[in-house]
């Protein structure tokens, strides 16, 4: 069995949530690894991980005496490996031997990236409050792509709800 064999197994929820799921996994370490989190007057700009010039990146920001960064840093981490380790278990699900339509992979997955969702959502929200006093400046595509990370990881969540129960071909063969 192969992997076009498996995809074509899954039922339709269990396809579009692995779907969703792949493009918010891109979408998810473009947002976790750049610097444009938020922007002031097109000179500096700061990430989760380090604050930046137009020429230079070099102030670093974890390991800050800054609770609220430190608590961005966390979540974001924790949003970040939730929604990796529920694209894996929904691969796993649709895919891998023993695992394949078994209704427990799929919860652990649709656990995985709800709580990813929750996470992402806390760093955000605290992101924002804490810049968003900031009139000389603007929120960065970094931002809006964590943003669309976490609604995208809670919609698969909630699909891998629905559709995650066990695939009925795979289970009556």
């Amino acid at each position: 069995m192969g992997v076009k064999d498996g995809f074509m197994e899954a039922n339709l929820v269990t396809k579009l949530s692995f779907c969703i799921v792949l493009f918010a996994v891109i979408i998810n370490w473009i947002a976790f690894c750049t610097t444009s989190w938020f922007l002031v007057s097109g000179i500096n700009y700061y990430g989760l991980w380090r604050a930046c010039t137009a020429t230079t990146c070099g102030s670093m920001l974890d390991g800050s005496p800054d609770d609220d960064i430190n608590a961005i840093q966390a979540f974001a981490i924790f949003g970040f490996m939730g929604l990796n380790v529920g694209f894996f278990l929904i691969v796993m699900y649709m895919f891998w031997g023993s695992c394949k339509g078994n209704g427990e992979t799929g919860l652990a997955a649709a656990i995985s990236l709800l709580v990813s969702a929750g996470c992402w959502l806390i760093a955000v929200a605290i992101f924002g409050s804490k810049y968003d006093d900031y009139s000389v400046g603007r929120f960065g595509y970094s931002f809006a792509l964590a943003v669309i990370a976490l609604i995208l990881a809670l919609v698969a969540g909630i699909l891998m709800v629905v559709g995650g129960r066990g695939n009925s071909s795979v289970s009556s063969k």
